[in-house]
């Protein structure tokens, strides 16, 4: 950073060139935290030359919204250059009050000049969003509508912004979101997942996507979660409805992309399949098994990778295990951690492994006191744990035959039918253990093979 400071600082005290922190990192100064991002505006200087100075100090990227300077220190710095409105090209002409007038909200429209920058009091702020900070308040400069209409995503950004603050919004610009709220289906998918993620990495999501409820966006977006609004629950086992449940086990897990998904996500089939009793018990029937397919439709939409997408719907999927310790074989436990995919690895921090985290934010949303991990869920792993080690087969690999000693046994070509073959196999193995012998194994290929023309 110090490398950067001084090439910035050089080109400021040596030329016309006027050289200012702004946005992200002003705003980062002011509360005392350390800068992500280090931002840059030049102004009254050709921006040609400015460029050839860069040139010579470090490596330069141009983009369409900013360049960046990587100087020899490493530290990636973004240079800007005035706009006097968002349409306009830049101009190192246009006035530091006209390139403020395009920024997004009051507290990301402040400047320090880098040779004041040991100085908070010297920061230029002409939209109070010194004040704004103080009173942690998202505040659009000018018109929130005309800023929406203009810019869709800015009532996304807005939100997001406020989350990864923890802050408010204004008022006004609240209501602009309301009313503006259908303007998100105008947005690249992939920017509304991007604003969406963060949302859900922020201190407290729940926050937050409630406030995209209540302003109709989330309708637009995951309009599967916003459905479960107002869907009762038994208050026997849930005290909130299931769109309170699901946002409050979001903040229960840790702030890991997978997990924050899986937990917001793992009740999003109820509203399909909530039935009444007579006795007027509420009844969700398979709900894991549409929630992990409302799920994938809807993580698809918005783009995310398939890995992500395959690992929260598994765990969709899974969630609504229930363990009974007199009914529950061994060969039951050994089954689920097939199923799980448990491995020696996962034995001595159960506690953290995806499932179960997932089942303790469920159990700590429901409204209700209880501790973390339940008594039965802590004889589960301990016995889940047990087995293991008493046990030798959970995958294919462990058996005690392969696909070429089937394709040779049976001549069989390599195709979809030896692995068949071999999760029937595995199947027999995993209720006992002791079938995992070759000769065994290749009589009941026979039998399986057989079966299969009749």
């Amino acid at each position: 950073m110090k490398r950067t400071n001084s090439v910035l600082l050089k080109l400021d005290r040596d030329t016309a060139a006027e050289v200012y922190y702004f946005g992200d990192y002003v705003r980062e100064l002011i509360r005392r935290k350390k800068p992500n991002i280090v931002k840059i505006l030049i102004r009254n200087y050709p921006i040609r030359s400015v460029l050839q100075y860069l040139r010579q100090n470090g490596k330069v990227k141009t983009g369409k919204e900013y360049v960046t300077f990587i100087a020899k220190d490493g530290v990636e710095a973004k240079i800007f250059f005035p706009r006097k409105n968002n349409h306009d090209k830049w101009d190192t002409s246009f006035s530091l009050r006209d390139d403020a007038k395009t920024r997004d909200f009051t507290i990301n429209a402040m400047y320090l000049s880098i040779s004041k920058r040991a100085s908070s009091k010297h920061i230029i702020d002409f939209f109070n969003g010194r004040k704004d900070l103080k009173e942690r308040k998202i505040k659009s400069i000018g018109n929130p509508r005309a800023r929406i209409k203009r810019d869709p995503l800015y009532l996304l950004k807005a939100v997001s912004l406020a989350a990864y603050l923890n802050y408010r919004l204004d008022s006004n610009l609240f209501y602009a979101i309301k009313t503006l709220s259908e303007n998100i289906t105008k947005v690249d998918m992939g920017d509304v997942r991007e604003h969406i993620t963060s949302i859900l990495l922020s201190k407290t999501p729940s926050k937050y996507l409630r406030i995209l409820h209540n302003a109709g966006v989330l309708f637009h977006i995951m309009p599967e979660l916003d459905m479960c609004y107002g869907v009762r629950q038994n208050e026997q086992y849930h005290k909130h409805d299931v769109f309170t449940h699901s946002i409050l086990a979001c903040d229960n897990t840790e702030p890991d992309l997978v997990l924050r998904l899986a937990a917001l996500l793992h009740d999003v089939g109820k509203p399909q399949t909530r039935e009444e009793t007579p006795e007027g018990k509420a009844t969700f029937y398979s709900h894991e098994v549409v929630s992990s397919r409302s799920s994938k439709r809807m993580l698809k939409k918005l783009g995310f990778e398939k890995e992500v997408i395959s690992e929260v719907c598994d765990l969709v999927y899974l969630h609504m295990y229930n363990y009974e310790p007199g009914k529950w074989t061994n060969a039951a436990i050994r089954r689920f951690i097939r199923k799980a995919k448990i491995t020696a690895e996962d034995l001595d921090k159960l506690n953290t492994f995806p499932l179960f985290l997932v089942r303790r934010a469920d159990r700590l949303a429901n409204g209700y006191p209880h501790k973390e991990v339940s008594y039965r869920q802590e004889r589960f792993q301990e016995r889940i744990v047990d087995i293991y080690k008493q046990s030798n087969v959970f995958t294919i690999n462990d058996l005690d035959i392969n696909g070429r000693i089937i394709m040779d046994t049976f001549n069989l070509k390599e195709g979809p039918t030896v692995g068949h073959i071999l999760n029937y196999l595995l199947s027999l193995v995993i209720d006992d253990q002791k079938l995992n012998k070759r000769k065994i194994l290749t009589d009941k290929a026979s039998d399986y093979l057989s079966e299969a023309l009749k």
